[in-house]
């Protein structure tokens, strides 16, 4: 059998060859260098970069240990290898009255934790007891009493758990407290409110200083009429004044003296005002019965009774002098004031 002549090559295919060799071999080294560096990489961090301290600065309500504890890094972890905003998400939720959490690395081994606290603003209606809630709208615990907090009418919440959020899209009444809630606060109002009534959200109501009912109507331009109601109750009216802030028509902003009750009225619902004032009532009728009585009392020697008419005390036509005042004052307190919004 003849045997095939082998072809040789020409110089140009074996430079082509050794090129393609070349290049081969050099991506070979350089997949075998980023190997190298990535096993040093990963044997370093798991060696040398390991967690030894952890410090918590900035918490009040809970003790640094706790929060240590609840924590999904713990001593000996890999400094590197987790998700800080996973672990920052989780704390906030296992301790709800945080508001915020920043995790930074201090190499070569230290954690420190800085969080900020929030406070409950008001106390809302819930599976018979009230869930607290902050100025964000966070539930931060459920309690079988309000505590003194402003109590939130006309809306209940189920279904909430310690650490939650509200959502704004949940109902128009959530949607209402949250916008009312943050406007306060911006307005650094919130320490003063009383109470939020919400049982119609054309008619809000918002108690403040546990003074005024401020009929605020529905939550369009709130900014703009806390920040005007605010204005008014600081520097036109005296700290004694007590009485409802309500707009006209024409934007127009009109205060009238009332009374507490009154105006703690304004923060009940239906059921609560009607049984306020029904109580109310009862507490008058005795009180007038018993002056009836006290005043009917024959006086032995009329000498008792001559001495209280002429002192201004008892008046049997209420026409004393110290009588004209009270009434002329009374018929002051009663007036109507009002202010143009537009203009300032």
């Amino acid at each position: 059998m003849r045997r095939r002549k082998r072809r040789q090559k020409t110089p140009e295919q074996m430079r082509r060859r050794a090129s393609r060799r070349q290049r081969f071999f050099h991506a070979v080294g350089r997949v075998v260098f980023l190997l190298v560096l990535l096993a040093a990489a990963t044997l370093a961090l798991t060696v040398f970069f390991k967690v030894d301290t952890i410090t918590v600065e900035g918490a009040m309500k809970y003790r640094a240990e706790e929060i240590v504890a609840g924590m999904d890094v713990k001593q000996g972890d890999n400094l590197y290898l987790w998700n800080k905003v996973k672990v920052s998400d989780a704390l906030l939720e296992r301790f709800p009255y945080l508001e915020t959490v920043q995790i930074r690395r201090h190499l070569p081994n230290a954690l420190v934790v800085t969080v900020t606290e929030c406070t409950a603003a008001v106390a809302v209606p819930s599976d018979g007891g009230y869930l607290y809630l902050s100025e964000q709208g966070k539930v931060l615990e459920q309690s079988a009493q309000n505590n003194g907090l402003p109590v939130v009418v006309g809306m209940t919440l189920s279904g909430m758990l310690p650490g939650q959020m509200l959502s704004a899209d949940a109902s128009d009444e959530v949607q209402a407290l949250l916008t009312i809630l943050q406007t306060m606060d911006a307005a650094e109002m919130l320490d003063g409110l009383s109470f939020i009534n919400l049982s119609d959200l054309h008619d809000i109501r918002i108690g403040y200083q546990n003074r005024f009912d401020i009929q605020i109507g529905t939550i369009d331009d709130l900014a703009y009429h806390l920040r005007f109601a605010q204005t008014v109750i600081e520097e036109r009216l005296s700290p004694s004044d007590i009485g409802r802030l309500y707009w006209d028509d024409q934007n127009r902003l009109h205060y009238v003296p009332d009374t507490a009750e009154n105006v703690a009225k304004s923060g009940m619902d239906a059921t609560a005002a009607a049984a306020a004032e029904s109580a109310s009532g009862d507490a008058a009728q005795k009180t007038d019965g018993t002056d009836a009585q006290d005043t009917e009392t024959p006086d032995s020697d009329g000498t008792d009774a001559q001495s209280a008419e002429s002192s201004g005390e008892i008046s049997e036509d209420g026409s004393g002098a110290e009588d004209q005042t009270g009434a002329e004052e009374d018929q002051t307190d009663t007036e109507d004031t009002d202010w143009d919004t537009t203009e300032e």
